[in-house]
């Protein structure tokens, strides 16, 4: 196994495990602690801020992170960021995540050069739940 591909691995496995703490916490009402663990886990996957990557446009986000898995992962967590805040009744927020997320996955898919299937089910679904989010 290369060493990109076991990294890669391992970065899917922590990014399931944070998206999943994550969502329990939105899901249980508490929507402040849900961020702070996105936040914690922007900082322990990527090296980097969360609130500093999400700052940034899509393709500098790109070319910091460098491989389209890192894209893509982090794309997810502001998926999750999205849910949080539509659970917590920010619709607004909530659809400006989505829109950044569904961007992110465009940059993903041009580092890459192909379309992968797992990425478009994840395109398709945040466009799907975009669709679902009441009027702001």
């Amino acid at each position: 196994m290369s060493i990109q591909k076991d990294y890669i691995e391992r970065l899917i496995e922590r990014l399931v495990a944070a998206l999943a703490a994550i969502l329990k916490l939105g899901k249980s009402q508490k929507p402040e602690e849900a961020l702070q663990k996105l936040h914690e886990a922007g900082g322990e996957l990527f090296g980097l801020e969360y609130r500093v990557l999400r700052m940034m446009d899509a393709a500098s986000v790109a070319r910091v992170l460098d491989l389209p898995e890192k894209v893509e992962a982090f794309a997810q967590l502001v998926a999750a960021e999205a849910e949080v805040l539509a659970q917590s009744g920010d619709t607004a927020a909530a659809d400006r995540c989505l829109t950044d997320a569904l961007t992110l996955l465009d940059e993903a898919q041009r580092l890459r050069g192909t379309p992968v299937p797992r990425v478009e089910a994840l395109r398709a679904e945040l466009r799907a739940r975009q669709g679902q989010l009441p009027d702001a």
